[in-house]
């Protein structure tokens, strides 16, 4: 209890007081009839001290809160400095005080905003480069759709699988982009990815489930020269999210592809079982993938 309520003082108590202070500072200039210079840069100092310190101390978190406090006296402060640098400040030179005169109020509201108006800056110096990587995004993007289909199961509710190169680690659903593209281990997710299992001996892996030296037997179904090997449904969805999974390739046979694709609806299963298949124990399937049994 001792640490949040100096947690609460710290970072509630004492920027409200310091805020409050700062607006009777401004209400008390307001009351006289020409304050000076000097007033308005000591208030206009205050507060842009007040939040670049409680960035540095608490290194950019609950910065949100004492900016807010000290907004309304800061935009007062702004305001009125601005308004009177460009009056009455300023060298003879005509050219110097235009300079001095577009400088001054940028400077002033530079630092009113910060560190907004420094995250701005790096936002519009980021531009070329994030272009550049959309183009990129872009690019991969179109050379995925233009790859060969690997296998449309769409009418099963699924989705139409493309590969790039034969033995890649991503297997494509252009059936469902990605709405915010990550770039992991140097490959963009622009759509979403099934891994390729045909370098793992535990083959049927997938998020841990392995149903490695189990007597169970799996689906298997020909479709499209793809087979489709199906994983008993379990009785609620793994980690709340796949019934089981789904495995295609284009061969039964030691160092195939070898894509998983988790399945989120059972009645997928129900459509598929209206192929032509049989049954193959996991054991049997294994020893014919070269995996472990």
């Amino acid at each position: 209890m001792v640490v949040q309520s100096n947690i609460f003082i710290r970072l509630v108590f004492i920027p409200i007081a310091i805020g409050v202070c700062a607006l009777l500072i401004v209400l008390s200039q307001e009351r006289k009839k020409d304050p000076s210079l000097l007033s308005y840069v000591i208030g206009y100092g205050i507060c842009v001290s007040i939040n670049v310190l409680v960035l540095i101390v608490t290194m950019g978190f609950l910065l949100l809160p004492c900016y807010i406090i000290t907004f309304g006296p800061l935009m007062i402060f702004s305001f009125k400095l601005n308004k009177k640098l460009i009056k009455g400040a300023g060298p003879h030179n005509t050219f110097i005080s235009f300079i001095c005169k577009i400088l001054i109020p940028l400077l002033i509201w530079f630092m009113a905003f910060f560190p907004f108006s420094l995250w701005a800056i790096k936002e519009i110096i980021d531009i070329p480069a994030k272009n550049a990587v959309q183009q990129e995004v872009a690019q991969f993007q179109e050379e995925i759709l233009n790859s060969k289909t690997y296998v449309d199961l769409t009418q099963f509710g699924l989705g139409i699988y493309k590969l790039q190169n034969e033995g890649d680690i991503y297997l494509w659903d252009i059936t469902k982009p990605t709405d915010y593209v990550t770039n992991f281990e140097g490959v963009y997710q622009v759509y979403e990815s099934h891994f390729n299992r045909k370098d793992e001996a535990n083959w049927d892996n997938a998020w841990g489930n392995s149903n490695q030296g189990k007597d169970i037997l799996y689906d298997v179904y020909f479709y499209d020269d793809t087979y489709i090997i199906v994983t008993p449904l379990r009785e609620k969805p793994v980690n709340s999210y796949y019934w089981g999974y789904i495995y295609l390739c284009k061969d039964i046979k030691k160092n195939v592809d070898l894509f998983d694709v988790g399945i989120l609806d059972p009645e997928v299963v129900e459509k598929l079982r209206e192929l032509p298949g049989e049954k193959l124990s996991r054991k049997e399937l294994s020893e014919k993938l070269g995996k472990t049994a």
